[in-house]
């Protein structure tokens, strides 16, 4: 099935809440940064969607780098995950998530969403002249990692932090062909 980026407005409240309650119950971890858990109210939601449009144009706290997130929806409308390209990498950018960050919901993965959602970003890199991306994924999540192996990411690294909850591993992706 075809994917779609689309940018989070208040026409997902709904599907947003069904997905994250379904990833909460799933007691997986959540992917991208922007995810969370459901939210009570449309103000609440509006206010996301605001964090995330001041994101994009830079007008977030200076220490993190800008950042487009989108919403991944199937041809049927289905909110599938979500995804967030970072303009630059800032220094703790560097040290551990990279340029990309993906998830899929936990009834949605094993079919290859994935995969496309990583490629389409990686379009997306090529419009913000981004043309080596380094992207990161826990050492223990294995339907990450085989993703961005198949995308072309080539192992930098494994790095551990104490902030997080196990070691990093760091690709590399050439988009120069």
């Amino acid at each position: 099935m075809k994917l779609y980026l689309v940018k989070p407005d208040l026409t997902y409240f709904e599907k947003y809440n069904e997905m994250m309650r379904e990833w909460c119950e799933s007691n997986t971890r959540i992917a991208p940064w922007f995810l969370d858990e459901p939210i009570d109210t449309i103000e609440e939601f509006e206010k996301l969607i605001k964090l995330l449009d001041d994101c994009e144009h830079g007008l977030g706290d200076s220490q993190f780098a800008s950042t487009t997130s989108f919403f991944v929806v199937d041809e049927n409308n289905k909110l599938i995950g979500a995804t967030s390209l970072r303009h630059y990498l800032t220094c703790e950018g560097y040290r551990t998530w990279g340029h990309i960050g993906f998830g899929v919901r936990p009834s949605e993965r094993r079919k290859g969403y994935a995969t496309q959602m990583l490629k389409m970003m990686l379009e997306e890199a090529k419009k913000h002249y981004i043309y080596i991306v380094l992207i990161g994924c826990y050492a223990d999540n294995v339907g990450s990692y085989k993703t961005i192996e198949k995308c072309g990411g080539i192992l930098e690294d494994i790095v551990s932090y104490e902030a997080y909850e196990g070691p990093i591993k760091r690709y590399w992706i050439n988009l120069i062909h």
